[in-house]
């Protein structure tokens, strides 16, 4: 590197505006290098302070249009101490008006910045650009945006935004003519300043390929437990990328919670009511067929302070339903089967009464309910089921009970309580009966308070009432039980069920009809006869009663028990009367105790575990008390089996106007999981089906090429792998595709004629509707002032405007659909024409022996 300690101080000077004579010729030693090193030595004499302030205007100046020079600690020190004095002077000065208008050398601390300058790039025609740039200013500069030296008015294709100190200008619908160079200029009395940059429209055949490069990446965040937060990304890609989000290196996909919202080139993630298990690394993928990137943020979940909770209980409830009433919709969710009401003439009266009923239930329960407490309405048809669910979060541990009209619930054969893996509070309610109808509340306490949240459940009548419903039985084990209702018609066909098991006609059951009278009758009950009974009309009615049977086991076995594999499970059941002769059986034999197997007995209650349970296990599980019984279904499940993942590192191999390749890599996952094959899909952008491109097949091989498109359009396409166990997700192909159909030449060019000066049109036909291109001596052309090419369905044609002489012998081609066709234009030259003949007969008068004169104008001027 060559450089010449002269020429560097006359740059210095350039900048400060002070030089000592002593340093003229001295630049190349070590005391001037020293002296303008050394703290102060740069400030002028008390004489040259007086020239307008120069050395600190001139330094300050520099140091504010240039905020990433980093001069030397010791200058450093002193233009600090400079700005220091400055605003000490400031302070302590007359008044503010006076020292803006009067000292030049604080207006320039406050002359306009740019922070953010724009960045040039290119982009397609038709698409949209935002040119942005960050200024400060004092006074508020006034910004102004100019085109090649020409201001832009804002309005139209142009919309000027301004957002605090960020200023930006859109461009929508870009064509090539909006190429060039873009300027932000701003300006205040203080000064001016400005920042440009060039803006290619380029046509998406012209814009080189680009991997996705992230401008903005996600932003690692701490939120507290119930909050939202939101990740966003911006990125510049060509071709367009496709967007994708990860927790912990498995796909996210939106949930009620959960939305992702993308576009062409940013992609937001946003998480409502954040929980626990949100916790993790999340990563932005953007992909394009020329690479991906990826970019990753953390999320940290603080939970309540247990210190802070018991300091305040006042200001520290638990609930996060409470924090969001107005989104109870998505923490309270119902899954209720409905139906449609329809009523006849013949039942209206009975349906007034019964919505008259519905009304008051809701005035007396709503009425019952804790002063604050939102709350939501089920309406549910009698015989469906409906769940109930809540989320609740809190510091511990809050404690669930589910009430209902105030009385807490108990799992029963109609009530199922739980959590599911989303924390999510569960409360089931089996087989609706009217007197299911009531306020349901969830109830949540802790050390910090209590919180609730509510829901109206209203039992509806089915469509076709019953003229008698079916009423709760209790017998006595070995006698029988008899449940009766009433249909409306007496051909109306019904059938009975213990729950979800079709009943059929046997020494167990007996099944009468008499009129519009149904009766079931279940002979020598026992234990295993508890249960729930439904009589259902064929049109989907139903009505339901329970059937209690008494007698010495008071805590029964349930109707099934499943248990995976290696796992242990404990049976037990309960004796009115102590039963030293009870004893346990698995497919009717006696059961003994093993090394897996221990039988055990406490007072009345009686219990049998099996660990490690293997399928051979599996089957009827009995307990046997004297006369009495109860059994269960016991089922050992095999490990799951899963379905493959989804493949990865899809790209486009090679592409032509017609067909299209793509490969892709088989998953990449730890787990042994066969793979049957490949399935791939494709639709049209906008269109909401998807259609398999290999029909009727699995591909075996990781390559595919898709040709024999229907219609021309622009084409996405995805990837599945499949196994016997199911399919994995889908991996979508980054990018869209304009893919034609291919199409044979119908009508063709032939050797023409034309002549110059005048329009010449020509045309072809094709046997498919797709696009193509026109060129004249292999030059390409382009709808403008001197051609227009035009298409209507599979008709395409060529409209020269002026033929010229140079044109004549020139090649005319087209090609589209992977065919081409081509003619030889001939021009020939205007015939001669008079050009100045008059619609009227000229007469001309003369004297005899006279001249006359008589002219013509004609076409050309060589004409004889």
């Amino acid at each position: 590197m060559v450089w010449c300690p002269e020429q560097l101080l006359q740059c210095v000077l350039a900048h400060i505006h002070y030089m000592p004579d002593h340093w003229r010729g001295n630049a190349n030693k070590s005391e001037t290098r020293d002296e303008w090193m050394s703290e102060g030595q740069t400030e002028a004499s008390l004489y040259h302070q007086a020239e307008n302030g120069k050395t600190e205007l001139s330094l300050m100046h520099f140091t504010i249009k240039n905020p990433r020079w980093q001069p030397p600690q010791e200058s450093s020190l002193f233009i600090s101490h400079l700005k220091e004095k400055v605003q000490h002077d400031a302070q302590g000065g007359p008044s503010t008006q006076l020292l803006l208008s009067e000292a030049p050398l604080c207006t320039s601390l406050h002359s306009n910045e740019f922070l953010t300058r724009p960045k040039a790039f290119t982009v397609g025609v038709g698409k949209d650009a935002t040119l942005s740039c960050t200024v400060v200013g004092n006074p508020t500069p006034i910004i102004t945006w100019e085109k090649d030296k020409l201001k832009l008015p804002s309005g139209g294709r142009f919309k000027t935004v301004e957002d605090g100190d960020i200023y930006r200008l859109t461009i929508y619908d870009l064509t090539l003519e909006d190429s060039g160079q873009y300027m932000c200029r701003a300006k205040n009395n203080v000064g001016e300043a400005y920042a440009a940059v060039t803006l290619k429209v380029a046509l998406p055949t012209e814009m080189s390929q680009r991997v996705p490069v992230f401008t903005v990446k996600p932003t690692s965040t701490r939120v507290a437990l119930g909050g939202d937060v939101v990740f966003h990304c911006r990125i510049l890609a060509h071709p367009k990328a496709n967007f994708e989000w990860e927790k912990d290196g498995r796909y996210l996909g939106e949930t009620n919670r959960i939305k992702i919202m993308s576009d062409s080139d940013s992609s937001t993630l946003k998480i409502q009511g954040v929980r626990n298990l949100d916790s993790g690394t999340y990563i932005c993928r953007a992909q394009n067929p020329v690479g991906r990137s990826q970019a990753a943020a953390a999320l940290v979940v603080d939970a309540q302070d247990a210190c802070r909770l018991s300091a305040d209980k006042s200001t520290s409830l638990l609930s996060h339903m409470q924090k969001r009433k107005e989104e109870m919709k998505k923490d309270i969710s119902i899954y209720c089967t409905e139906e449609n009401i329809s009523f006849s003439k013949g039942n209206m009266t009975d349906s007034l009464s019964s919505l008259s009923l519905e009304h008051e239930l809701r005035v007396s329960a709503l009425a019952s309910l804790p002063k604050g407490v939102f709350t939501r309405t089920c309406t549910v048809t009698e015989g469906k089921h409906a769940k109930l669910s809540c989320f609740v979060t809190g510091h511990p541990k809050p404690h669930i009970i589910w009430r209902k009209d105030g009385t807490n619930i108990n799992e029963g054969r109609r009530h199922a309580i739980y959590e599911d893996q989303a924390e999510n509070f569960i409360l089931k309610i089996l087989y609706c009966k009217q007197s299911d109808n009531g306020l349901y509340t969830c109830n949540a306490t802790n050390m910090a308070g209590q919180t609730y949240s509510a829901v109206l459940v209203t039992v509806k009548e089915p469509k076709v009432p019953f003229k008698r419903k079916l009423h709760d039985v209790e017998v006595q084990e070995k006698t029988s039980a008899t449940l009766m209702c009433e249909v409306p018609l007496i051909a109306t066909q019904t059938n009975w069920f213990m729950e979800e098991t079709r009943l059929e006609q046997n020494t167990k059951y007996r099944m009468d009809e008499d009129g519009t009278l149904r009766r079931l009758t279940i002979r020598n009950v026992n234990t295993n006869d508890d249960g729930v009974y439904i009589c259902e009309m064929k049109e989907g009615s139903r009505t339901v009663a329970e059937l209690t049977v008494l007698g010495n086991i008071t805590k029964k076995l349930p109707r099934r028990t499943v248990v995976p594999v290696s796992d242990t499970v404990i049976f037990c059941v309960e004796l009115e009367h102590p039963c030293p002769g009870a004893f346990w059986t698995r497919n009717g034999e006696k059961l003994k105790e093993d090394s897996r197997t221990s039988i055990a007995c406490v007072l009345r209650q009686y219990m049998l575990t099996i660990k490690d349970c293997q399928a051979d296990d599996s089957g009827e599980v009995a307990f046997v008390a004297g006369d009495c019984k109860t059994s269960t279904r016991f089922s050992v499940t095999a490990p799951r089996k899963h379905p493959p993942d989804p493949p990865v590192d899809a790209v486009v191999q090679n592409k032509t106007d017609s067909s299209i390749t793509i490969q892709w890599s088989p998953p990449d996952s730890n787990r042994p999981v066969p793979i049957k094959g490949y399935i791939v899909e494709k639709r049209k952008v906008g269109a909401s089906t998807w259609q398999r491109c290999n029909a009727g097949e699995i591909l075996k091989t990781t390559e595919i090429t898709i040709s024999s498109f229907a219609e021309e359009a622009s084409y996405q396409f995805r990837i599945t792998a499949t196994n016997d166990f199911g399919q994995s997700s889908y991996l979508e192909v980054p990018g869209t595709f304009y893919l034609e159909p291919t199409a044979e030449i119908r009508k063709g060019l032939m050797n023409s004629a034309a002549v110059s000066g005048e329009e010449f049109s020509i045309s072809v036909e094709l046997s498919a509707v797709c696009s193509g291109f026109w060129s004249l001596n292999g030059r390409l052309l382009r709808s403008g002032s001197e051609y227009l090419i035009s298409r209507s369905k599979n008709i395409h044609t060529l409209l020269i405007r002026v033929v010229t002489m140079e044109m004549n012998g020139a090649e005319i081609k087209f090609v589209g659909g992977g065919s081409q066709s081509s003619c030889i234009l001939s021009v020939k030259a205007p015939p001669i024409r008079f050009t100045n003949k008059s619609d009227h007969p000229e007469v001309v008068t003369c004297s005899v022996q006279e001249t006359a004169q008589l002219s013509a104008e004609v076409s050309d001027y060589e004409t004889q």
